[in-house]
């Protein structure tokens, strides 16, 4: 009946490992069409469309500095070297980081998912001089598709506002930031009660500006990307105030005055999709927040991008963002991302292709209202792919000056209006922040992109009216039904330096990291892993043997220090709420009759 439950229990502590990696899926090719918003004329010109082609995998592509195409593979690519001529087309990088680092990032993953990843590096920029009408770019990249050495084609628009501040502005609060109360708020106040304020943890903004002077972002470091300066035009164009009010919610420092973050603990990085440097770089500027991330942080994608059915979606419904998002989810970041504003449905037959991707891994967050409704707000993207919401209207916070502007100055700016689907990423930014601190506090692993989405699914106060948005975000219901995943049943045999101690770390969802760490056992000492999806309690060589084992894994041996540490990441394949139960035997001269155990440990999945 457990079959294959036990031979997921035997990948989880590692035994049989054959390193074999499962084959990427590569994304189907579609023709390509531009998505143009009809609300920005702007937007319908070639200067405001990127041609993006990414090569096969095995191929390895490459731009050389001369806009030439090259293989490091040795893969053929005359054909696509011929058509490049043709049309008078060179190519270049579309991620402008040293390959290194995205190599670094595709182990990362290829470690923590078992899953082979894309050649990021293979995704390049087809500059089109020649091409004069959104046609000319079109017909290109659809020959530049139909080439076998090419996986997809995308023609990706450039330069989509930020998903906020819907018009008309809503009224000023008379109470503000009550978002962080009980229902209709997120209850992260109940968070900061018990000390949980995501420090240990870095949350990472993608978006394009900030204002760090503002007097509740000033006494913090907002850590602006290296090297690059934010376009002039983001400021002309007020979207540094979107990224203010952004971290106002998250990141507002707690000093008597102003606005008070959810997470104020975690370290706040900034890395901006448009620069003086590059351009509009949003792929890029994902990549190297993901890089810098480490296991557990957060990145947020405060951005958007125009979808086929003509309005504004989730940025990842670019091809490129969204290789990207999946390779920074399976490399163990959380990646949260606004839905959009466009009022698009992704459940519609003008994302099929999107939705025959898979599964990014990331949380995408709807905008509902903030009452104890939690209705779709009529602005927002919604569809089976939207996971949760946070509120999309009446958001109390730093920035934009509606609510008050201190002595006329721009850095004791206050708005009660923040919205869209900008305002609700935030909240979940925030509650994965401080869930994740909680888990690494209590369990010493953070939790996989995935189980922390479904915990937030599960814990979240069901939406009201609408198409599907998903629950609303409750940071207290998803502490208290955070499972600690692991139980001490004791039952331990002493030894020659007495009770073996057996400990379990993380929790145990797919995806999640976890480790068992044997102490305090004899050297250098033969072991036997027993493990079992009941107990038995069988008497056994003077001890007690608790597992009913369906797995008996010998032949480890512990260090000189008398520790062992089997470490790993939990497969898919587990059902939820399950235990199973864990203990290990060793041979010990000093025991009672000649072995020694560890107490034994329950274990449930999530």
């Amino acid at each position: 009946m457990y079959f294959s439950l036990i031979l997921a229990v035997s990948a989880l502590i590692g035994w049989s490992e054959s390193g074999d990696l499962v084959a990427r899926r590569p994304l189907a090719k579609e023709p390509v069409r531009a998505r143009v918003d009809a609300q920005l004329a702007a937007a319908a010109g070639v200067e405001h469309h990127l041609l993006v082609v990414k090569f096969i995998d095995p191929a390895k592509a490459r731009a050389e500095p001369d806009g030439v195409l090259l293989s490091q593979a040795g893969a053929d690519l005359a054909e696509a070297r011929a058509l490049a001529m043709r049309h008078g087309v060179s190519f270049a990088p579309l991620l402008r980081l040293p390959e290194s680092l995205l190599r670094s990032i595709e182990l990362r993953a290829e470690r923590q998912s078992g899953t082979g990843q894309p050649d990021l590096a293979g995704m390049l920029v087809a500059r089109t001089p020649g091409a004069r009408t959104l046609g000319d770019l079109e017909r290109i990249g659809n020959e530049l598709q139909r080439l076998s050495v090419v996986e997809f084609v995308d023609l990706v628009p450039l330069g989509n506002p930020p998903p906020g501040d819907i018009a008309p502005p809503t009224p000023d609060l008379s109470v503000n930031q009550t978002y962080r109360g009980a229902n209709p708020g997120m209850n992260a106040d109940f968070a900061a009660a018990h000390g949980i304020n995501g420090l240990g943890l870095r949350i990472s903004d993608c978006e394009y500006g900030w204002n760090p002077a503002h007097e509740d972002l000033n006494d913090i470091d907002l850590h602006l990307e290296p090297g690059q300066t934010i376009h002039p035009d983001v400021y002309s164009n007020g979207w540094d105030e979107h990224g203010t009010a952004v971290l106002g919610e998250t990141s507002a420092v707690v000093n008597g005055y102003g606005c008070s973050g959810m997470i104020p603990g975690a370290e706040v990085y900034t890395y901006p999709e448009w620069t003086l440097e590059e351009g509009f770089r949003r792929e890029t500027c994902i990549a190297h927040a993901i890089a810098d991330s480490s296991v557990g942080d957060i990145v947020l994608l405060e951005m958007q991008t125009t979808g086929p059915g003509g309005g504004y979606g989730p940025a990842e419904l670019d091809k490129d963002v969204w290789v990207l998002v999946k390779a920074g989810t399976d490399a163990g970041v959380v990646i949260v991302g606004a839905a959009g504003n466009g009022d698009q449905n992704l459940d519609g037959s003008a994302y099929s292709e999107y939705r025959s991707r898979g599964d990014s891994g990331a949380l995408i967050v709807g905008a509902g209202s903030s009452n104890t409704n939690h209705d779709k707000l009529s602005f927002s993207t919604y569809g089976a792919r939207v996971n949760v919401q946070g509120w999309g209207q009446n958001v109390f916070t730093i920035g934009y000056g509606g609510y008050a502007m201190y002595g006329g100055d721009e850095n004791q700016s206050y708005t009660a209006s923040f919205s869209g689907t900008s305002s609700a990423s935030p909240f979940v930014t925030s509650a994965a922040v401080a869930v994740q601190s909680y888990a690494v506090d209590k369990t010493g692993m953070p939790m996989a992109s995935i189980s922390l989405r479904d915990l937030l699914i599960a814990t979240g106060v069901p939406q009201g009216s609408g198409g599907h948005i998903g629950p609303f975000v409750d940071l207290e219901a998803a502490i208290e039904d955070l499972n600690l995943a692991w139980t001490d049943l004791g039952n331990a045999l002493a030894g020659t330096y007495g009770d073996p101690v057996l400990e379990g770390f993380g929790l145990l969802g797919p995806g999640d990291p976890y480790s068992l760490n044997l102490t305090n056992a004899r050297e250098t000492a033969f072991t036997t892993i027993f493990v079992g999806s009941s107990t038995a309690y069988l008497p056994f060589k003077g001890g007690v043997l608790v597992p009913s084992p369906n797995l008996i894994l010998p032949g480890l041996f512990t260090q000189a220090d008398g520790t062992l540490t089997i470490a790993g990441t939990i497969p898919a394949g587990l059902p939820s709420d399950f235990s199973f139960y864990v203990q290990i035997w060793l041979v010990d001269g000093g025991a009672i009759q000649g072995f020694a155990a560890s107490n034994a440990l329950e274990a449930m999945t999530l």
